[in-house]
């Protein structure tokens, strides 16, 4: 399963954004879920502390794959999972 969520402007209104995103989405299976929720929550401290009149921009995405057995093609019953989260201040952003 993968989930990604995507925002650029002021703080407030990504935050507003990035949390529809979240909620539009359905959830991941473990441990995946417990991942985006972090992301989610992290995500909402971050843009919280940013200065309100300088604009962000939020990327954050996150994938996990079951692993197979490389004698038959069955399920190992474990998971790898990647994530990433870039939240960069967009200096001299004119409006």
């Amino acid at each position: 399963m993968s989930w990604s969520v995507n925002a650029i402007g002021k703080p407030e209104a990504v935050a507003k954004e990035i949390e529809r995103q979240f909620a539009a989405s359905s959830p991941c299976r473990e441990p995946e879920e417990t991942v985006r929720q972090a992301a989610r929550t992290t995500i909402a401290s971050i843009l919280a502390a940013e200065t309100a009149s300088v604009a962000v921009q939020v990327q954050a995405n996150g994938h996990q794959s079951d692993e197979y057995s490389k004698e038959t093609p069955t399920k190992t019953g474990k998971v790898s999972n990647t994530f990433s989260l870039k939240v960069d201040p967009i200096h001299q952003f004119v409006e």
